[in-house]
């Protein structure tokens, strides 16, 4: 019983040790150790010369793990250097861009601020430029009114000048004074020119605008020149005479007052205006006053917003310069936990041989006596 137990134990141990070598060969490395060794065994290689070799492999990777272990240090110290050197600059770019948005957010509203106020200086601009129009307009009507009641009383005044011209021209003597009374001695058919002329001028002056009252007392001396002709009435030809020179003082007084009502017209309106105009002047200059106010804050903004469009341009290069980095940083990482791992497996398979030499030498040499018997070529 014994004996059957230790057969079983001794078959499970070298069915565990060539699992142990299926999985070394598993690897180029393995393979290669222990096609390399085998064939030493088998040109009688002294077995120190083997254990030797593969000592100095094992310390070889144990070097060379030391070594990538010091560079990647060395360099993934520098990374963070880098990596904390670019995060500063984008604080500090991050920290300059709030401080160029904190100015902006300021700017803009005074900005726009002072556009309301140009805006609404503007408008009252158009309302008052408005009201100087409107004023400017009803006071140049007023004037070419009075400049066509200018006229008409001139028609007015000619007819009756040309009408006692009529008369005095044509007067025959004896002299018309006579004991302090007018005595006019006329003919009926200077009369009658007389009456023409002023019946003419009533009818004329009746389609004005200003002188129809006028025109009605012409229209009643015409008449009364007509009946003077008519009778030879000497006192009805002086009393024409008389209404003529009273409607001419009349015409003359009307005009005066014509004449000062402008005079009094135009002095108000050159009062108003002249306040308007200051009004106006005060308001183009306050317009004057704010566009060169917004005009400074726009090119304030301006600036700004391109310093801070740089800024942007600026974080986003080096936002990239930064990932790329760290990147670079990261697959470097990779690739020495790679190369590590590479290595440790390596450093492994080159332990489990020595162990396997040292301890189950008898195993190795029926692995290789086996590979042989089965044709392994690499063994030839």
């Amino acid at each position: 019983m014994k004996t059957t137990l230790l057969l079983v134990l001794v078959a499970c141990a070298f069915a565990t040790n060539t699992a142990m070598f299926d999985r070394i060969e598993s690897s180029d490395l393995g393979r290669t150790l222990l096609n390399t060794i085998a064939i030493q065994m088998t040109t009688g290689e002294p077995l120190e010369r083997i254990f030797q070799t593969l000592y100095d492999l094992e310390d070889r990777y144990i070097a060379d793990q030391k070594e990538d272990d010091a560079n990647n240090q060395a360099f993934q110290q520098v990374c963070d250097a880098d990596l904390s050197g670019l995060n500063q600059e984008l604080a500090n770019l991050e920290q300059r861009n709030t401080e160029l948005q904190a100015v902006l957010d300021d700017l803009v509203p005074i900005r726009d601020q002072k556009i309301g106020q140009k805006k609404a200086k503007e408008l009252q601009k158009a309302e008052l430029q408005k009201v100087i129009d409107e004023t400017t307009a009803k006071r140049q009507e007023q004037a070419d009114d009075f400049e066509a009641q200018r006229q008409e009383y001139t028609f007015v005044s000619s007819v009756l000048a040309e009408a006692r011209r009529l008369f005095t021209d044509n007067l025959q003597a004896p002299s018309f004074l006579q004991k302090g009374e007018e005595k006019v001695h006329v003919t009926p058919q200077i009369m009658a020119q007389v009456a023409s002329h002023m019946s003419q001028g009533a009818h004329k002056a009746s389609t004005m605008k200003h002188v129809r009252t006028f025109g009605k007392a012409i229209k009643l001396l015409a008449n009364l020149a007509n009946r003077t002709q008519q009778f030879a009435n000497q006192d009805l030809t002086g009393r024409v005479i008389k209404l003529i020179d009273d409607l001419q003082n009349q015409l003359s007084q009307a005009f005066d007052l014509a004449r000062k009502a402008e005079d009094d017209r135009t002095r108000a309106f050159q009062a108003y205006i002249s306040l308007l105009n200051k009004d106006m002047n005060k308001y183009n200059s306050s317009i004057a006053n704010l566009t060169a106010e917004i005009q400074s804050l726009q090119d304030r903004i301006d600036a700004t917003t391109a310093s801070q469009n740089d800024v942007l341009q600026r974080i986003q290069a080096k936002t990239q310069q930064r990932d790329d980095r760290r990147g670079e940083c990261q697959e470097a990482a990779y690739d020495y936990q790679q190369r590590r791992a590479a290595r440790d497996k390596d450093r492994q398979t080159v332990s489990d041989l020595i162990g396997i030499l040292n301890t189950n030498m008898r195993d190795l040499k029926e692995y290789i006596a086996l590979r042989i018997a089965a044709g392994d070529k690499d063994l030839e």
